[in-house]
């Protein structure tokens, strides 16, 4: 038995047992895994990336091993290794863009009923305030299904607080300036184009691995496996038996 040493996870909850990285907490021996789902950060108010990277790097136990991420947290995990300098993995990484933005909230409008017409303009600019004002004025037609009662409405206001901050996030995302991490990044992915170079300052010191597949990759046995090794190999050379964890957030390899 070893020592325990931090690797920071950055994964969207809510979607059940697949597609977040709670396997490796049960595959890999001694790792502290700190799950983290961005959300949170922006359900009270509105939060720059940059300034959201901080607060999650002030927040950790330890310096992270190594920074894992997955889909549209890349932008963020970057954000958090320039800063402590860590190993990035980013599992189906893509940058956020308007169009991105401007699809889910059309998914949105479909969930809860609302007529994305004149709020979806492909020409303008995303309006993730206007939008979000659309999904409070459906908090009435969203708790009628559900029995239109006290608890209805509070299951309601729960969907909105997360539906306001994911919002938030994909404009924080977006808005955010490519990161310039010290560590190595690492990107597995299956898109032609996984579009680095809207996510880092030199897109050149990301190694790609590349696997078959779509979309929503997490949950293959194959990025599963290269998940487990990559913790495995970023525990730190001094976590020996009986020995405290030693983290050098400088490790870049």
């Amino acid at each position: 038995m070893t020592g325990t040493y931090t690797v920071l996870a950055l994964e969207f909850r809510g979607v059940g047992d697949r597609a977040d990285f709670g396997f490796l907490a049960r595959e890999v021996d001694g790792v502290e895994l700190t799950r983290v789902d961005p959300l949170v950060h922006h359900v009270e108010r509105s939060l720059e990336l940059a300034a959201q990277a901080s607060l999650l790097a002030a927040a950790l136990p330890n310096a992270p091993a190594l920074i894992l991420a997955y889909c549209g947290t890349a932008a963020l995990a970057l954000h958090v290794a320039e800063l402590t300098g860590a190993p990035s993995l980013l599992v189906d990484p893509y940058p956020v863009t308007a169009d991105d933005m401007r699809r889910d909230f059309v998914g949105l409008c479909e969930s809860t009923g609302i007529d994305p017409t004149g709020l979806v303009d492909p020409a303008a600019d995303p309006d993730p305030a206007r939008w979000a004002k659309e999904l409070d004025r459906a908090r009435d037609a969203m708790a009628a299904p559900h029995g239109g009662d006290d608890v209805a409405y509070e299951l309601v206001d729960d969907m909105l607080d997360r539906y306001r901050a994911w919002l938030r996030f994909l404009q924080a995302s977006r808005s955010a300036a490519p990161a310039a991490p010290g560590g190595a990044v690492t990107a597995v992915t299956a898109r032609p184009d996984p579009r680095l170079g809207l996510l880092l300052v030199d897109s050149g010191v990301a190694q790609v691995h590349r696997v078959e597949g779509g979309t929503g990759i997490l949950d293959s046995p194959e990025v599963r496996g290269l998940l487990a090794a990559a913790v495995e190999r970023h525990r730190p050379a001094s976590d020996a038996p009986g020995e405290p964890a030693a983290v050098d957030s400088r490790e870049g390899s």
